[in-house]
């Protein structure tokens, strides 16, 4: 996967100020330090997540009689460890209510939902990534969170804004437990060198970048800053750099793409500089650039909160920082999530009553309040970013910052986007065509998709 609609999220002229500032910023610092000491221990000691009034209205839902509801997420260890000692307390708490929690590795997963799909079988409820909800609502996998349960007043009052990606057609299909975005990852020891600070803005990035670079003869030792657009670097031009450059890359409905905008080919050659221009990079160095800023040979890297962990474990000793992604005209960043939806198999009587009481729970403050610091990702609540506990995290403070101005791409299809971007960039640094067409060429491959889906609803 790579980390990656739009009805209410902010408008791109938003802006970060010391109020947004002190709300978040405050609210994020001590996620890190919860994640540094949670483990084995402090998931023991955690207490149980109550099911505590959660501004949704599943508390009156009872079932008729004993049901058991299938739940399917992707195998990763902290998330199914987690989730195995969150169900006893949601089965203790729902008497009548049994979950059969059933795992796939990643690159199995989406194989198997597709399986199920076409057999008329699988879970009750599925942990989806985002940008699967249009593909599988098309399909009719999944069912509506019905209205007068999960009011959508009430999602878009207590949510983050990027959960509005979750809503297709006018209805919500899925909440998250938790949400990633993008920031600025830095290496301390490298810019202390060179004498510079983290940069701030588009212009201070080029020239941290050029400051820090360092090759021995044609080859780099350091780079300025990763290449990576396979990676995180297709999500930052898309949704972070269009909008800081003061474009809204998508119409309001979701149903047409402006990245060939003047706005947009600006921040596409914005990021395409760093390689055509001013040479502080390269492409494929050290593999990627997760791999090139672990080992030490990155100054600047773009990537999601969930790099924090992967770092406590592969670069322990790593000396870096991390900052909000640089701004230009406004400030804007990625989001994405996965998030627990109703498949039709559950769309009517008892397993109908037990996943919506089910999603509920796994969506509460309780469970979100224990998640952040055994699985690294971020609340998906804004209430949680300002409480008291989660103060003092250096780390995940810059995306917690970030929440506020970021955006989930509205995706028909995930991996076509993706490689519709890359090939844009490919055609520009290696083939030497003009920005503008590239671009074009890229926008016209995924409007297509967009205009394609959109026709399935009239």
């Amino acid at each position: 996967m790579t980390a990656h609609d739009r009805d209410t999220t902010p408008r791109a002229s938003q802006r970060i100020d010391r109020r947004t500032i002190l709300r978040y910023g405050a609210a994020s610092a001590g996620l890190a330090a919860a994640a540094r000491v949670a483990g084995p221990t402090a998931a023991q000691d955690a207490t149980p997540a109550a099911p505590a009034a959660s501004g949704f209205n599943t508390a009156a839902l009872q079932v008729s009689g004993p049901v058991e509801i299938e739940y399917w997420q992707y195998e990763l260890t902290a998330k199914t460890q987690l989730v195995n000692e969150l169900i006893p307390e949601f089965q203790a708490a729902n008497p009548g209510i049994t979950v059969k929690h059933v795992n796939f590795p990643y690159d199995d997963f989406r194989q198997q939902v597709a399986a199920a799909v076409q057999a008329g079988e699988g879970p009750d409820v599925l942990n989806v990534y985002y940008g699967w909800i249009p593909a599988y609502v098309q399909q009719q996998f999944l069912v509506p969170l019905p209205e007068d349960v999960f009011p959508a007043a009430t999602i878009e009052a207590d949510y983050f804004p990027m959960v509005t990606a979750a809503k297709v057609g006018g209805s919500y299909y899925a909440l998250p437990t938790a949400v990633r975005t993008l920031a600025l990852f830095y290496n301390r020891d490298l810019l202390g060198a060179a004498g510079v600070q983290p940069p701030t803005n588009w212009e201070e990035t080029v020239a941290v970048a050029k400051a820090t670079a360092r090759k021995n003869g044609d080859n780099f030792e350091v780079v300025g800053i990763t290449w990576d657009i396979g990676g995180q670097g297709h999500n930052w031009w898309r949704e972070a750099l269009t909008r800081q450059n003061g474009l809204v890359p998508y119409s309001e409905d979701n149903r047409t793409l402006y990245w060939s905008n003047p706005e947009g080919v600006e921040a596409f050659n914005y990021l395409a500089s760093f390689l055509t221009e001013h040479g502080v990079t390269q492409s494929g160095f050290q593999t990627d650039g997760p791999t090139a800023f672990a080992a030490g040979s990155a100054a600047l890297h773009v990537d999601g909160s969930y790099r924090v962990g992967s770092l406590a474990i592969d670069a322990p000793d790593l000396n870096y920082g991390i900052v909000p992604l640089p701004a230009h005209k406004t400030q804007a960043s990625f989001a994405s999530f996965w998030a627990n939806t109703i498949t039709r198999n559950a769309a009517e009587g008892d397993k109908l009553i037990a996943s919506q009481k089910f999603i509920d729970f796994l969506s509460s403050e309780a469970v979100q309040r224990r998640w952040t610091p055994r699985i690294g990702e971020l609340p998906a609540r804004q209430a949680l970013a300002a409480e008291p506990e989660l103060v003092n995290n250096e780390k995940l403070a810059p995306f917690i910052q970030s929440l506020p101005f970021s955006y989930a791409t509205f995706l028909v299809n995930e991996a076509d986007l993706r490689q519709a971007v890359i090939d844009a960039f490919d055609q520009v640094v290696l083939n030497g065509l003009d920005t503008e067409s590239a671009i074009q060429e890229a926008q016209a491959r995924v409007q297509t998709q967009l205009d394609e889906y959109w026709a399935t609803f009239g």
